[in-house]
């Protein structure tokens, strides 16, 4: 069960769409009881229920508070698109680990395209809600092309690759960090071609091999880890 709703914030309601409302429902939230709502805006709300409808249910703030969400630094994190199972498992994980927003392009071995982002929003929202994260993070589509050079950090596999410590250690004091993980598959060498001939930062994790998704996951605890990042 969620531990907060998420809402639309209209003047001083909040207003919950038919999903939101079946989750009260099933968590059996009557009228005049008082609930914790998240809206995307970065400020938890203490609301009371003032009324339950079919479709939708109003609410009304009683009490906001912003909750030190400031992890530094911010980090994106770049995907290559791959099967929905490994993209949610890695989405609610990574936002547990609290990334702060996602990019999805389609890979050279991409086996899958994704036209809209409407899954990859609810898995977002959801586990949002689960986690208390006020700052509901954003996904967007991108070209692989447009993935930024500065303060990036690319997974590729490859054992002659830079450690992600050694990395770190030279991203000391970066205020952005944009983890770049390829698909299922892998980067194509034409991929691997235009980190080298640019200059990215490419690192390997070590002997063990990993699926993608584990990647993402232990760099993303290992970044949290070397910046203290989630005591704030």
């Amino acid at each position: 069960m969620p531990n907060t709703f998420y809402g639309k914030k209209v003047n001083e309601e909040i207003i919950l769409n038919e999903e939101e409302t079946a989750h009260l429902k099933i968590t059996k939230k009557v009228e005049g009881e008082t609930i914790k709502v998240i809206t995307g805006d970065g400020l938890l709300f203490t609301a009371t229920i003032v009324k339950i409808g079919k479709k939708e249910t109003v609410l009304e703030i009683i009490d906001k508070e912003k909750p030190q969400e400031d992890y530094k630094p911010y980090v994106s994190v770049y995907f290559g698109m791959s099967k929905w199972d490994r993209m949610h498992l890695l989405l609610e994980k990574m936002i547990e680990l609290r990334a702060n927003s996602f990019y999805l392009y389609r890979g050279e071995k991409s086996d899958i395209n994704y036209t809209n982002l409407n899954k990859f929003q609810r898995t977002i929202i959801e586990t949002s809600k689960q986690t208390v994260f006020a700052h509901i993070p954003q996904i967007n589509f991108v070209q692989f092309e447009e993935i930024p050079k500065k303060d990036t950090i690319v997974l590729d596999l490859d054992g002659t690759n830079d450690n992600l410590g050694k990395v770190l250690k030279e991203l000391k004091g970066a205020q952005k960090i944009n983890l770049v993980v390829g698909p299922e598959y892998g980067f194509s060498k034409r991929e691997k071609d235009f980190f080298s001939t640019n200059e990215f930062k490419t690192v390997n994790l070590g002997k063990s091999i990993f699926r993608f998704e584990t990647s993402a996951i232990y760099a993303m605890s290992i970044i949290n880890y070397e910046y203290n990042r989630l005591f704030i």
